[in-house]
């Protein structure tokens, strides 16, 4: 099999968004995929839009990518939010032959210190200006900013878990984190990826910030605490552990 990366940019509105990423991707060569969840995106480079019908929201955006993306034959699949900006070798990082053999998701260091802590980079500036470290982190749970799933760990564990959670879909993130994890494969970010988030456009717009936060840390606790019990948050807790990609 070849190893290949299709990134899948799940979209409600705020084009301008996605716009400015989709000149990144470009920039980079990647094979990308938007997954038009309301249904009016507009072109501006040649883009493959995937148009459902229905807003499937994050995670069923997601996970229509992670299904198209490995029926059509790649090793890795990412879901990558809207609002963000990637860094120059986004792709080849992700595909970099150092990193763990184990590994069974993998995302890149970023600049939202709201989201993960542990994700976090020194670096601050614009994503297009960082210069690429190597080294990653072995990490107890990636956030699903930016989240790179691989063919086995998709295989062994099925993907999202689209019946269990609700409306906010926090749940489904932290859910396939674990059953990755149980299924024995390694969590990983690498320094050699990094990106811009500029905090969650898309659900803010659609929901408002303070009911976004509230409702969907209250539905992730209750969800997860059902699912899997009180444990859940011991075996997605601890500190990263980091190491050069050149041993």
């Amino acid at each position: 099999m070849v190893v290949s990366l299709l990134i899948t940019v799940p979209v409600y509105g705020q084009h301008d968004y996605t716009h400015a990423l989709v000149g990144d991707l470009e920039r980079e060569g990647a094979d990308y995929l938007i997954v038009d969840n309301r249904g009016d995106y507009p072109k501006v480079a040649g883009e493959h839009v995937v148009t459902p019908g229905e807003n499937l929201g994050w995670d069923g955006g997601s996970d229509l990518g992670f299904r198209i993306g490995f029926s059509d034959g790649y090793s890795h699949v990412m879901t990558l939010n809207n609002d963000t900006r990637i860094s120059k070798g986004f792709v080849a990082a992700f595909l970099d032959t150092r990193l763990p053999d184990d590994a069974g998701i993998i995302g890149p260091v970023y600049d939202d210190a709201v989201a993960l802590k542990e994700m976090v980079s020194d670096y601050e500036g614009p994503a297009a200006e960082y210069t690429p470290v190597p080294r990653y982190r072995k990490m107890p749970v990636v956030d699903g900013t930016a989240l790179v799933l691989v063919r086995e760990a998709w295989r062994k564990t099925g993907g999202l878990d689209l019946r269990s959670f609700g409306r906010y879909g926090w749940a489904s993130g932290l859910d396939l984190n674990l059953r990755v994890k149980q299924a024995g494969f390694g969590l990983y970010c690498t320094e050699m990826a990094f990106i811009n988030h500029f905090g969650r456009k898309t659900a803010h717009a659609e929901f408002g910030k303070q009911r976004y936060w509230i409702g969907g840390t209250r539905e992730m606790k209750r969800d997860m605490r059902r699912v899997h019990g009180r444990r859940w948050r011991a075996e997605l807790s601890g500190e990263p552990v980091t190491m050069d990609l050149d041993g």
